[in-house]
C-alpha cells in the first residue's frame, strides 16, 4: 500500500479488518489473508505487528502476545537457510528481550555459518524455541510477500513449520500474506500439510471502504492546507474503488490540478466540469496504468477470459465471476456486476479484445532470445538451458536423466534431485507463464517430468 493505516492520533484504519483478524490468532488460528496487487496487504500486516494495536483490540490480554513483521523481501537467499535466517533474524529484531537472548544469538550465528547441512534446520530449531522459551506470550509469524518463498524453496521447509507449530500449539501462531491461496500457488506436494493450517481461516483482503477514502483524503488534503469537496470524495471513489495505489495516484493528479487553479469560489456545477476535466489525465497516468496492469496480472487465465466475457456481454462462467467477487475485483450493484472501480473497468474494456497473443513460446537458438506472446523474456543461463531443452523436445515428455544431462551435465546427476529441478522450473514459470499457478506451456506429467506445450 502506499499509505500506512496509521494515523497521526494512534488510530487506524482498516478496523473492519483488523478487529476479526486479531480475534482469530487470538485464539491460535493460523489466518491466510490473500488480496490482489497493492491492495494494502503490507500495511495490514504492519499495524498486525504493533503490540498496542492489540492491546486496543483485547484490553490487558493483548500485552501477553508478540507478533513479529516478516517482509519475505528482506530473504538474502531465496533458500531454505535464507528463509530460516530471516526468520531468527526478525526475531531478534521484534523486542529487546529477544535480542539479548544468548541462545537465540547463538542459534543465529550457528545458522548463518553452519558447520554442516543439518545445522540449518537445526538452529533454526533452536532460535524459534529460545524464542518460546518464557511461557508469558504468544507468538505470531507474519509472513509477507510470501508467494515466492512458498512456490520456490524446499518444501521441508513448510513440514518443519508445520511440527513447530503441531509442538508448540496455541503458542505458535502463522499469518501468510500472498496475492492467491497458498493450496493454488503450491498444489499437491508436502506444502499442502502447512496449507491445511490455514484451510478454516482464509481472509480476502478488499479494498478501503468509502469512508475511508474520505478520511485518507481529508488527511491528505489537510497536508496543503485545503479541504477536499463532496464531489471530490465522491469522484475519486468512483473512480479507485479505494485501492490504495489508485487512490494515492488519483489524489495526487486531483491535488495538483487544484493547486494550479486560481483560487475562487466553486458551485457545485463548476467543480463538477473541473473534474470531469481531469478523466483524461486519469487514462493517460502511466501510474494508473500500471497498478491496473498489476491487479489484471493477478486474476488467473481463466478470471480474465470472463471478466472479458462479462464486458464483453457474453455469459461468462458463475463459479469464476464468484470466486472474482470473493476476492472484491467484482461488486454487484443494483443486482448488476460491475468492476470494483472505474479505473479498472475501463482497463478491462480496453483490453477485452486482446486475448492472449498466439504467438506463444518461442527459443532462437541462433540469438539466444526467448520470447513469449512476442515479448523478449530475461533468463538465467540455467533458465536457458533448461526451456531450450524443452523447447527442441516441443510436446514430448522430457524425464529427469535429460534434465540433468541438459542442463547441468551427466557428471552432475548425482548431485541434483528433484527438489533442485522444481525449484529451477518454478522460476522458469514465473517469467514465462501468463499465470504460474496454472501452467499453460511448461506442465507437468507426474512421475515422469515435463512437457512445453506448443501448439
Amino acid at each position: 500500500m502506499t499509505t500506512t493505516l496509521r494515523q497521526s492520533d494512534g488510530s487506524y484504519m482498516r478496523q473492519t479488518d483488523v478487529g476479526p483478524i486479531i480475534q482469530l490468532l487470538n485464539r491460535s488460528h493460523c489466518v491466510e489473508l490473500t488480496g490482489f496487487s497493492n491492495v494494502g496487504k503490507s500495511s495490514l500486516m504492519r499495524v498486525l505487528a504493533h503490540v498496542d494495536v492489540w492491546i486496543q483490540q483485547l484490553g490487558e490480554e493483548g500485552s501477553a502476545v508478540l507478533p513479529v513483521y516478516i517482509d519475505c523481501n528482506r530473504m538474502l537467499d531465496m533458500t531454505e537457510q535464507g528463509f530460516y535466517e530471516l526468520v531468527l533474524r526478525c526475531l531478534q529484531e521484534s523486542s529487546p528481550a529477544l535480542a539479548e537472548n544468548q541462545e537465540l544469538q547463538n542459534a543465529y550465528e550457528a545458522l548463518v555459518a553452519p558447520a554442516n547441512v543439518f545445522q540449518v534446520p537445526l538452529s533454526f530449531s533452536n532460535g524459534l524455541t529460545a524464542a518460546l522459551h518464557k511461557p508469558d506470550y504468544k507468538l505470531i509469524l507474519l509472513f509477507d510477500e510470501f508467494d515466492e518463498p512458498f512456490q520456490q524453496i524446499d518444501t521441508r521447509v513448510f513440514l518443519n513449520l508445520r511440527a513447530k507449530k503441531d509442538r508448540y500449539g496455541n503458542r505458535l501462531v502463522f499469518v501468510t500474506a500472498t496475492v492467491r491461496p497458498l493450496a493454488t500457488l503450491r498444489p499437491g506436494d508436502h506444502s499442502g500439510e502447512f496449507g491445511e493450517l490455514f484451510t478454516h481461516h482464509p481472509w480476502h483482503l478488499g479494498p478501503l471502504p468509502r469512508h475511508e477514502v474520505e478520511r485518507y483524503m481529508r488527511h491528505f488534503s489537510a497536508q496543503y492546507g485545503s479541504v477536499p469537496f463532496e464531489e471530490d470524495i465522491d469522484f475519486v471513489y468512483q473512480w479507485t474503488g479505494g485501492h490504495p495505489g489508485y487512490l494515492a495516484g488519483v489524489s495526487r493528479i486531483l491535488g495538483r490540478a487544484d493547486a494550479a487553479r486560481e483560487q475562487e469560489s466553486e458551485s457545485e456545477q463548476n467543480r463538477f466540469v473541473f473534474l470531469r476535466g481531469l478523466i483524461d489525465r486519469l487514462h493517460q497516468d502511466q501510474t494508473l496504468q500500471t497498478e491496473s496492469e498489476k491487479i489484471w496480472k493477478s486474476c488467473t487465465v481463466d478470471q480474465q477470459e470472463n471478466l472479458r466475457l462479462l464486458f464483453s456481454g457474453l455469459e461468462p462462467d458463475p463459479a469464476s465471476l464468484s470466486q472474482l467477487m470473493k476476492h472484491h475485483i467484482l461488486v454487484r450493484e443494483r443486482e448488476e456486476l460491475r468492476a470494483f472501480c472505474r479505473l479498472f473497468a475501463e482497463y478491462v474494456l480496453a483490453h477485452q479484445a486482446s486475448a492472449p497473443s498466439d504467438e506463444g513460446l518461442h527459443v532462437d537458438d541462433e540469438s539466444g532470445e526467448v520470447t513469449v506472446g512476442g515479448r523478449q523474456i530475461e533468463l538465467t543461463a540455467l533458465e536457458y538451458q533448461m526451456v531450450k531443452l524443452l523447447y527442441q523436445n516441443s510436446n514430448k515428455i522430457v524425464d529427469k536423466f535429460e534434465i540433468v544431462n541438459g542442463v547441468w551435465g551427466e557428471e552432475q546427476l548425482p548431485d541434483v534431485d528433484d527438489a533442485r529441478i522444481e525449484k529451477l522450473i518454478s522460476r522458469l514459470r514465473q517469467k514465462v507463464e501468463p499465470d504460474p499457478a496454472e501452467p499453460v506451456y511448461i506442465t507437468t506429467v507426474r512421475g515422469r517430468g515435463y512437457r512445453l506445450v506448443i501448439d
